[in-house]
């Protein structure tokens, strides 16, 4: 690879750290001031950008496929990006004591939609119906809300 190819994903990164840092920088904020944490900010952003797939997927023309890739590699791997940062610090301050309960809900927002995606793609690939797809989406999304569904129950039992 040459330096032009490292620069490039150096420029990537950098734009997914410019883009997490006012995350963190908030998340920090609100647990100094002590706000109880919802969970819904990661699958929020995380709906809002598959949504916004879905509408691109619904145009089956080229031009809108590499709008879509365009804007989820520039504008929506960031955002997903700094939603998750965002919530590792507020999970890490909700369970100071059980570090491991909050690294366990956490890779349950990366995990959750990621499995479900992957399945889905091989399933629509084997069967060969596209329209599979929008189904795949749709669950991811569903799958998304878990994490701070297990938040709402635990909280209201403790």
């Amino acid at each position: 690879m040459d330096s032009s190819g490292h620069s490039i994903f150096g420029s990537y990164l950098g734009l997914i750290f410019l883009v997490s840092l006012p995350s963190a920088i908030l998340a920090f904020y609100i647990n100094s001031r002590k706000k109880s944490f919802q969970g819904l900010y990661a699958p929020i952003v995380f709906t809002l950008f598959m949504i916004l797939m879905l509408l691109f997927n619904m145009n089956p023309s080229e031009s809108s496929a590499l709008v879509a890739t365009a804007i989820m590699l520039f504008i929506g791997f960031p955002l997903i990006a700094g939603a998750l940062v965002y919530t590792l610090i507020r999970l890490c301050y909700v369970y100071p004591e059980k570090r491991w309960k909050a690294f366990l809900i956490f890779l349950s927002y990366v995990l959750g939609p990621l499995s479900v995606g992957i399945l889905g793609w091989y399933v629509v690939n084997l069967v060969q119906i596209h329209l599979l797809t929008f189904l795949v989406m749709i669950l991811m999304i569903l799958v998304s809300y878990l994490p701070p569904l297990y938040l709402h129950y635990t909280k209201r039992n403790q």
